[in-house]
């Protein structure tokens, strides 16, 4: 059995994992750099911090965007438990991994120790992969669409969701923490991110998207000359906001990133509509990009701190290039053992253009179904 790949999915998922190391790495340098980064390096570097934001919600939008473009009007047998199998688990081993990893690297490694945050990162999503516990919840959302919500109109659905995502999201970036909630440094902290209302409007629009593709490809196509400017208006909006101190987190689950997020995707997946063939770098990055996901952190933290002797704008790439292929390299060796997938999941399937018609604008196809 083949289904058709939309190809302009495998250069979101490049680019949105390619962002998210990047981040990673900015992160690092004002770190490790603290109080020797002039002025200048700052600034530049948080602006290129802002404009990468896009990355970790766009998972958001192809995830949901591929579920809906397959699966339109029914839900097939073991749907969930596919899912469980490679990416849950992996996100249950991967939080013992971490909690081992970052109570080393603290020196506060103990049996008890050990427990205790890898049941945090479990439970709470305390550690890097909590977006997996994000998409999670989509599966489980996107079940109850198709059975009661397919026929509702985009025009009542995509308008209320992204009411509630701003309500959310709104409350948390510009209500301090209530301090009559047990925990409420950590939940406006870091908590908040997990539960699905702090997404709701990237899972909207990437279903109405998914099930109306070529309606939305057509209203890209239509629509291109106004949309083409859009990602720069946002992100004006985003700078003034940060640099402005109205919200000076510089984070994805901010209310001004969800315009520049979907104004970011649709700009490019019309881009990448345009380009003929996917360049092999870009469909290996794609192809790992859950392993690259799950492992890159670790790796850039130590190649940054490695690196902190070099100036910082070659320690950034330098640690970019190398916790990328390490991370593959990794993958690819976890792989050989019988229970690599249970690490890092399912390294996508190679793909490679199908010659009905030998045109050099032929179909890309999968040589099996994913999960």
């Amino acid at each position: 059995m083949k289904k058709e790949l939309v190809s302009e999915v495998i250069w979101l998922r490049c680019l949105a994992c390619l962002t998210v190391v990047a981040i990673h790495c900015i992160n690092m340098t004002f770190t490790n750099y603290e109080g020797t980064l002039s002025t200048q390096s700052v600034i530049f570097l948080e602006v290129l911090k802002l404009a990468l934001l896009f990355g970790t919600p766009t998972f958001v939008f192809i995830s949901e965007f591929l579920l809906a473009k397959s699966y339109p009007n029914h839900i097939p047998e073991k749907f969930l438990w596919k899912r469980v199998r490679y990416i849950l688990i992996p996100y249950i081993t991967m939080a013992v991994v971490y909690a081992f990893y970052s109570l080393i690297r603290s020196g506060e490694l103990t049996p008890a120790a050990l427990i205790v945050k890898t049941l945090r990162n479990i439970v709470v999503a305390d550690y890097i992969a909590y977006f997996i516990i994000v998409i999670f919840q989509f599966y489980v959302l996107h079940i109850i669409f198709t059975k009661y919500l397919q026929k509702t109109s985009p025009k009542l659905m995509i308008p209320l969701c992204l009411m509630v995502n701003l309500i959310y999201l709104g409350f948390f970036n510009f209500v301090p923490p209530l301090n009559f909630i047990p925990s409420a440094e950590y939940i406006w902290t870091r908590l908040y991110w997990v539960p699905f209302p702090g997404w709701l409007f990237y899972f909207s629009v990437a279903y109405y998207c998914g099930r109306n593709h070529v309606v939305f490809k057509e209203f890209l196509n239509r629509n291109i000359k106004w949309l083409i400017f859009s990602p720069i208006v946002t992100f004006l909006v985003i700078m003034f906001l940060r640099f402005g101190e109205l919200l000076p987190e510089a984070n994805s689950k901010r209310v001004d990133i969800l315009f520049y997020t979907i104004s970011m995707i649709f700009v490019m997946f019309y881009l990448t509509s345009k380009i003929k063939q996917i360049p092999w770098i870009i469909d290996l990055v794609s192809r790992y990009s859950f392993g690259i996901y799950l492992l890159h952190l670790m790796f850039v933290q130590n190649f940054s701190e490695m690196f902190v002797g070099l100036n910082p704008f070659i320690n950034i790439p330098l640690t970019f290039v190398i916790s990328i292929s390490a991370s593959i390299l990794l993958t690819y060796l976890l792989h050989k053992l019988k229970i690599g997938s249970y690490f890092v999941g399912k390294i996508g399937t190679k793909f490679t253009r199908t010659k009905e018609t030998g045109k050099q604008n032929g179909t890309w196809a999968e040589t099996q179904i994913k999960v």
